[in-house]
């Protein structure tokens, strides 16, 4: 309209309007080219999220990703990223959703939530500097939405576990690197305070005294103890006891959470060589599962609650605390003499991951990195949790360090470390199989998990 009319003098209005438009065509113009939201990294550590709220039919998934890989105990191949990644799951079709990404490091790994309160908690893995426990507040408005709010020292190096203890006064840090395991204190707010207790593992004043690097490492997976893993047992009321996988020692170490410390009650000493990573309990049935790493392998143990006072077993004696039962490969006929320990020095085509039970305690799962697949096992209940193999899938990607199920377990996600991709499948839990359903490209994840919708109290805060 103004192109189109003659020419007059410049009125008052006029000369206000020219300055209000000329903004306001910088304001858009400006607005045209900014990049999608929750696309981009953001560097002001938040997540933000387009979404206003968490749809009913959706969960909330967080995956972390390596963004410094020269500090890492490991050597993985994929891509360097942000750092913690969030996604929609549609539970209805499996269709996975990117929401945002956030710029956390170094290595942002594990991940757990607060059982009350809406907090995730997480780790950083180095092996040279100390890890961390990071503190990220969730919205509890919009869901997706996540800020780190705080830091805290985790007591050792390459930190890779967490628990948090059923009263939510203490929180548990592994850190593998240095086989120590710390307690760290938990407000009522869940704030993290400092580091309270500390135990380290026998055998691993070697890192003090050697400084050894990531290559004498992984080619001797046993030179010193590596606490890989802390679980408690569902059984007993109360605090219950700590499972301590020490994939150095071949051993699972026992702990009674005392007046803020840990008090070694007992050690089950396992076969040579297996590598224990990770534990599970079933459940219902007592009987706990533990994934060999280095044998690409998984047992069955029942367990036999009873007091060790301090002392040691060996696994195979009748009667004992974790009373070995079966052992079964992970992989297939064809690759289970490809991994070698000769002289200490650790080889293989493959070696494992993550374990997990599923949500309907009828499968059991363990990740195969190398093989690049995950191994699912059926569980009988009535002859003490028992396990057959089911099928051997293929996750659609290399390295799969580790995967989660939905809260239904109708959809399983795996992050695929070296090939930067996240695959859905879709559980068939009569068959014991899985369908490959989609994937999303994330560089180099470490961690998947999926947090839980509704927490019991609102988060005050630090």
């Amino acid at each position: 309209f103004l192109l189109t009319q003659r020419p007059s003098p410049p009125t008052l209005l006029s000369r206000q309007l020219f300055p209000v438009c000329a903004r306001l065509f910088t304001f858009l113009e400006s607005a045209h080219r900014m990049p999608p939201h929750n696309v981009e990294p953001s560097n002001n550590g938040n997540l933000d999220s387009s979404v206003n709220v968490t749809p009913v039919n959706t969960e909330l998934l967080m995956v972390t990703g390596y963004t410094d890989i020269a500090k890492l105990a490991h050597t993985p191949t994929g891509e360097e990223g942000s750092g913690v990644y969030s996604f929609h799951l549609n539970v209805q079709n499996g269709k996975l959703t990117e929401l945002g990404r956030m710029d956390v490091s170094p290595n942002p790994a594990f991940l757990v939530k607060h059982p009350k309160l809406d907090l995730l908690y997480g780790t950083t893995e180095c092996i040279d500097q100390p890890g961390e426990v990071l503190t990220f507040a969730l919205d509890n408005t919009i869901p997706s939405n996540m800020k780190l709010v705080s830091r805290e020292r985790a007591g050792g190096k390459s930190t890779c576990y967490l628990k948090v203890s059923k009263d939510c006064s203490t929180l548990t840090a592994v850190n593998y690197w240095d086989a120590k395991v710390c307690l760290l204190p938990l407000t009522e707010s869940g704030d993290v305070q400092p580091v309270a207790f500390t135990t380290t593992h026998e055998g691993a004043e070697y890192v003090d005294a050697n400084n050894p690097d990531r290559t004498e490492h992984w080619m001797y997976r046993q030179r010193w103890p590596h606490a890989h893993c802390a679980e408690v047992e569902p059984y007993s009321e109360g605090q219950g006891r700590f499972y301590v996988c020490d994939l150095g020692k071949d051993a699972v170490l026992e702990y009674a959470l005392e007046e803020g410390a840990l008090r070694k009650t007992g050690q089950v000493n396992l076969e040579a060589g297996l590598g224990p990573r990770h534990c599970v309990f079933h459940p219902r049935t007592k009987a706990c599962y533990i994934v060999n790493e280095l044998t690409s392998s998984v047992s069955l143990y029942k367990y036999n609650p009873k007091e060790l006072f301090g002392e040691e077993e060996s696994a195979t004696e009748t009667g004992a605390l974790l009373e070995h039962v079966q052992t079964l490969s992970t992989l297939p006929e064809e690759w289970q003499d490809k991994q070698t320990i000769k002289n200490g020095v650790w080889k293989a085509a493959s070696h494992c991951s993550e374990i997990r039970i599923h949500p309907s305690g009828k499968l059991l799962f363990v990740g195969n990195r190398g093989h690049d697949s995950l191994a699912v096992f059926t569980i009988d209940e009535e002859n003490g949790g028992a396990i057959a193999l089911s099928e051997i899938a293929p996750t659609n990607g290399e390295c799969p360090r580790n995967y989660n199920f939905s809260s239904s377990g109708q959809w399983c996600v795996v992050g695929n470390q070296n090939s930067n991709n996240v695959s859905v499948f879709e559980v068939d839990v009569a068959k014991g199989s899985l369908h490959l359903r989609g994937s999303l490209p994330c560089p180099s994840p470490n961690y998947v998990y999926f947090v839980p919708r509704a927490p019991l109290v609102p988060s005050t805060g630090s």
